[in-house]
């Protein structure tokens, strides 16, 4: 289904690009722009710049830069109507296109497997509602499971006997695609069922397809009360969060994401009405799932378990996250119990007191850090006392650095004023801006030939009227995206009087050509205003070399001519080439 121009330009006008990246990454007011880490290369400082006056963003380090429609899909690794629905969802602009309307381009085998999935959910949520899943029905309203919880995290039951094979294969499924998918493992006898006598809990990928599942069981001898589905080419852990497909407009909304350990944790949140929650799938937090996360927004609370594991992954994905630009909340949960437990211990408002008022990165580092160190030891206190100070070093705001150290020296009895001021007087450095990406060619932006004619495409983005001197003046530019460029400013200036920068560069689906404007309206060295002045000089710059290139040219021609009649007819032009460039010099003389 094709979104209409009329809509990708009102999503667009209505989207602030700087509220939109905002909802991804922290910013940094930095004069008139914002600045951020940039997410599209490996980067430890902001190198991202966002112009609110232009609607359009770039990194001088890798060179990626666009609009509010580029960033989402870059950075969602989406394709561009994918974008512009997600901008429009963000936005509140109501679009009857939806996600699931979009043809997308999907891997045959790929879709095989979501489709058994899919096929295996709806069995096994119809056997926990028969007879033979009373058993496990039972036990989960027990935990406080309502029927819409149950529906919404789409619960089920795997009975004995293969019971979901036989199904499977009697509704035509290969088994080949329900063994990839691991709902079924092949062995000496034949094939079997992986989550026998089991409920099961369906895992998905951030766009909504099922790719595995986890199982408990309900036999209190069996030693692995929960089990997940094995690595496939649809599951890997690692790269995995829970609930993120539910979750993630909520926590853009709310400007937070809660991120806890498991499948019954995310339900326990839900129970109490609170829905921006995913889960890691266990304590080893990952990178890649970091960076899946980054779709809910930049604000981050990790809700671990309260036991010693859960504190110290809580301490190892944290750091993690403030590598990758997060801002980090924690909840404070020093009740040793994960949240499920929490609530059918305490009740459900002692979770949500909890919830409400998390703490900072560095009060989790008090805490933690002086449970792992021996605070009766000098050695050890002196350890506590430094790397709680290196993490002090790093915060932004005068205020807290001396609060924390003032905090720190009352623990430790130690002082640490002139480590404070050494930290002030040294502030962290800057990375150096360079106008081009690493491993691109020197810019082109105001090299050689190119300065003039890169002058005048800068000068046409401005105003109308530069459009119309160059055509009037010019007409043409030799270098071949310049050209195209000017040609297509042209054209733009037949449907307005006017182009917004953000808005013209979706009209442009040359990759090439799309960057080179990006070049253009963030290279500093280039005019930022229109003028009159500027634009005929750089147009008389360009005729003159079109004339000096013209005199060069004759010259040679006329050493390679034999014939005397063309030799005769070439050194005429020639002769008269020269003239009209020394007048023009001459002209150009006058002028200055």
């Amino acid at each position: 289904m094709r979104i209409r121009d009329e809509d990708i330009s009102a999503i667009r006008s209505g989207a602030d690009i700087m509220d939109i990246i905002g909802r991804y990454l922290p910013l940094v007011k930095k004069g008139r722009s914002f600045t951020a880490v940039c997410p599209f290369h490996d980067d430890h400082s902001p190198s991202l710049s966002i112009s609110q006056d232009k609607q359009i963003y770039k990194c001088f380090v890798c060179g990626a830069g666009g609009n509010v429609f580029t960033f989402v899909q870059n950075y969602e690794n989406i394709s561009f109507p994918e974008a512009v629905v997600k901008v429009a969802e963000l936005t509140g602009y109501h679009l009857d296109v939806k996600l699931d309307e979009i043809e997308k381009k999907v891997d045959p085998h790929k879709e095989a497997g979501f489709k058994v999935m899919n096929e295996a959910i709806h069995y096994m949520m119809y056997t926990l509602n028969s007879s033979t899943g009373a058993i496990a029905k039972e036990y989960l309203v027990k935990r406080g499971m309502t029927e819409k919880i149950l529906e919404t995290f789409q619960i089920g039951y795997n009975d004995a006997g293969d019971s979901l094979y036989k199904f499977l294969n009697a509704k035509g499924y290969r088994d080949s695609d329900c063994i990839a998918t691991n709902l079924s493992r092949i062995s000496e006898t034949g094939i079997h069922d992986v989550f026998t006598s089991r409920i099961t809990f369906p895992i998905h990928d951030s766009d909504g397809n099922p790719i595995g599942f986890t199982a408990r069981t309900l036999d209190p001898n069996v030693s692995s009360k929960y089990i997940n589905t094995t690595e496939t080419e649809f599951y890997i852990k690692g790269n995995t969060v829970y609930n993120i497909h539910r979750a993630k407009m909520d926590a853009r909304k709310q400007g937070n994401v809660i991120v806890v350990e498991g499948v019954t944790d995310v339900i326990a949140f839900a129970r109490i009405g609170i829905t921006n929650v995913c889960a890691t799938l266990g304590t080893a937090c990952t990178t890649n799932q970091l960076k899946l996360l980054k779709q809910c927004g930049s604000t981050i609370t990790f809700c671990y378990d309260g036991d010693q594991a859960g504190q110290t992954a809580t301490y190892k994905a944290a750091k993690m996250a403030i590598e990758l630009g997060f801002k980090v909340q924690i909840v404070s949960n020093k009740t040793g119990k994960d949240p499920d437990e929490i609530i059918h211990t305490y009740g459900v408002e002692h979770l949500q007191q909890m919830v409400k008022k998390p703490i900072t990165w560095i009060e989790f580092i008090f805490d933690y850090l002086s449970m792992k160190y021996d605070m009766s030891n000098y050695s050890s206190k002196k350890e506590f006392a430094q790397e709680v100070m290196s993490e002090i070093k790093l915060l932004n705001d005068d205020f807290d650095r001396q609060n924390f150290t003032h905090q720190l020296s009352q623990m430790t009895g130690f002082s640490f004023q002139s480590m404070l001021q050494e930290s002030s007087q040294t502030p962290n450095p800057k990375p150096v801006r360079t106008t081009k990406p690493a491993g691109r060619a020197v810019s082109s932006i105001l090299d050689g030939r190119n300065a003039a004619e890169n002058i005048v495409v800068s000068q046409m983005l401005f105003s109308i009227d530069a459009a119309e001197i160059f055509k009037e003046k010019l007409g043409f530019l030799v270098g071949q995206k310049q050209q195209k460029l000017a040609m297509m400013i042209l054209d733009e200036y037949r449907k307005s009087d006017e182009i917004l920068l953000a808005d013209f560069m979706d009209s442009i689906s040359n990759d090439e050509l799309k960057s080179y404007l990006i070049d253009l309206s963030t290279t500093e060295e280039l005019p930022q205003n229109y003028s009159k002045e500027i634009l005929l000089g750089a147009i008389g710059r360009i005729k003159q070399w079109l004339l000096e290139e013209k005199v060069e040219d004759l010259k040679k021609q006329i050493k390679t001519i034999t014939n005397e009649e063309s030799r005769m007819s070439l050194l005429q032009e020639y002769s008269n080439s020269l003239i009209e460039l020394r007048r023009y010099i001459d002209e150009e003389s006058r002028k200055n």
